[in-house]
């Protein structure tokens, strides 16, 4: 239903988010990111933890993009970035908090089972609900929200028009994808990313 049309400037957010609802993806991607985080407390080996690894990178990876979409939808672009910076901020608070949760993982009294695989099958039980929930209950656009009445959704429609984006398109367009890789923002993003991993 939904896709968002980006200006060349913003670069493309992918083929996939131009064919399918971006509530539904994001959602389908969490819950996904929350077995494969489970599976991580099968692994008995180098291999199948760097398997299990890359599975889980492919379907984080989705999460950021969705986020931005969904943002572009309900708030003007000066609006976007206050946002974007509180999910970034999220990144360091969990690994704060990841690092307590560890901890008491590993302080847990089990029998036969590491405190470092429950710990796994717990968040990833969590998150997996999380992801369902998200499923179900995120709206794809303002169009596709059933808590907002129709005076709401064109408010919201009007509100966000000064981005001149519009809210649903489903053509992929190759042109912006050259631009997108033209776009030094693009690269200095790409560099951002890996250095702090």
């Amino acid at each position: 239903m939904p896709m968002s049309k980006f200006s060349s400037s913003d670069g493309s957010l992918g083929f996939i988010l131009n064919k399918v609802p971006a509530g539904k993806w994001l959602g389908v991607n969490v819950t996904l990111w929350g077995i494969a985080t489970a599976c991580i407390a099968a692994t008995h080996s180098y291999t199948t933890l760097l398997a299990v690894r890359v599975v889980l990178g492919i379907f984080e990876a989705a999460i950021a993009p969705c986020l931005m979409l969904l943002s572009s939808q309900w708030y003007t672009k000066s609006e976007q970035a206050p946002r974007f910076t509180f999910w970034y901020l999220g990144l360091g608070d969990g690994q704060i908090v990841g690092g307590l949760v560890f901890f008491g993982f590993q302080h847990a009294s089990h029998t036969g089972f590491e405190g470092w695989r429950t710990m796994f099958v717990t968040l990833g039980c969590v998150t997996g609900v999380i992801g369902l929930a998200t499923t179900a209950f995120m709206p794809d656009s303002p169009m596709s929200a059933t808590f907002l009445s129709d005076e709401e959704k064109t408010a919201i429609l009007q509100h966000v028009s000064d981005n001149q984006t519009g809210v649903i398109n489903h053509r992929f367009d190759l042109k912006q994808v050259w631009e997108m890789f033209g776009d030094a923002q693009l690269w200095l993003l790409c560099i951002l990313t890996t250095s702090v991993s």
